[in-house]
């Protein structure tokens, strides 16, 4: 088959499974006059990817938390800790198809359903992100009891010379989180907050000008693993907007008052260390813990 042949089929296979590309002009379904800052499109086969190659998402991610100078690999709030085997090895965790970038999860040799028994993907951007940007993804997320995909904000950023900034934490925030635990299945039950670690009157008191969540839960109707969906956050000095295929599901008014711009996460996080939290019937299959990401933006309103 000629390369234009191949080059059609992948575009056709990626039509088929994504539908037809979203435009980075804007956000989705914005109006308005935005910059593009940063438009990352995953896939070894279309046309419209930016990022087609382990190299190039090396040029643009870390894959350790930002802490113990870059190399910290998991959180004791979960079971897995990341990793990032070479491009084409068997076990690798950020592995392309040629129409998207998938973070695995896995049960390595001697591994299982216990902490530190997983391992699993993540991204963590170079780009420093401040308010007045709009972030947006577009991603099919895990599923299953103990699947915790999450999509955030963290203070702090590493710089081209590998030094760091000041790493202030509180706070955090969170795009989207789903907590699958007990009676929770399926990847329904969408939460995006400001997290202050409990400590709104050291940290900043986030308050709500309007929200659809009920007791910080926002349940739509549908399995967010069974199709991709677009999730964006707004933020609006001291007024972030969250959104849901590109539609507002919340307004927050809350004072960034770090003096370090933020940082970007997308966390496959797998089992949870949690109070009051029963992962006992998680299963061990590795098919349920995929999060496919189509494209990850960003921009920034013009004035």
């Amino acid at each position: 088959m000629s390369i234009i042949a191949l080059a059609a089929a992948a575009a056709a296979t990626c039509t088929a499974l994504l539908g037809p590309p979203i435009d980075p002009a804007r956000p989705y379904k914005q109006t308005g006059e935005f910059e593009l800052v940063k438009d990352y499109t995953f896939g070894r086969g279309r046309k419209d990817a930016t990022i087609d190659s382990r190299a190039r998402l090396d040029q643009e991610f870390f894959y350790r938390y930002i802490y113990e100078n870059g190399k910290l690999d998991g959180l004791k709030t979960y079971w897995s800790y990341h990793r990032d085997y070479p491009d084409g090895d068997p076990r690798s965790l950020h592995v392309f198809d040629d129409c998207t970038l998938t973070l695995k999860g896995r049960i390595p040799p001697g591994g299982g359903l216990k902490p530190r028994g997983l391992e699993s993907g993540m991204l963590r951007g170079k780009l420093p992100v401040t308010d007045g940007m709009y972030i947006e993804m577009r991603a099919k997320l895990p599923t299953g009891i103990g699947a915790w995909p999450a999509f955030w904000l963290n203070p702090g950023v590493q710089y081209p010379d590998g030094k760091f900034s000041e790493l202030p934490w509180p706070p955090e925030i969170d795009i989207f989180e789903f907590f699958n635990w007990q009676g929770r299945p399926e990847t329904r039950v969408m939460t995006g907050y400001i997290q202050t670690h409990g400590k709104p009157e050291r940290y900043g008191n986030p308050k709500d000008l309007w929200t659809k969540f009920k007791k910080n839960e926002y349940v739509p109707g549908f399995d967010f693993s069974k199709d991709f969906h677009v999730f964006s956050l707004d933020w609006v000095k001291d007024q972030p907007i969250w959104l849901l295929d590109g539609e507002p599901i919340k307004q927050t008014h809350y004072v960034w008052s770090k003096p370090v711009p933020a940082h970007l996460l997308v966390t496959n996080q797998l089992g949870m260390v949690l109070k009051g939290v029963d992962v006992s019937a998680m299963r061990a299959d590795e098919s349920q813990w995929n999060y496919v990401i189509d494209y990850i933006r960003v921009w920034r309103r013009k004035p």
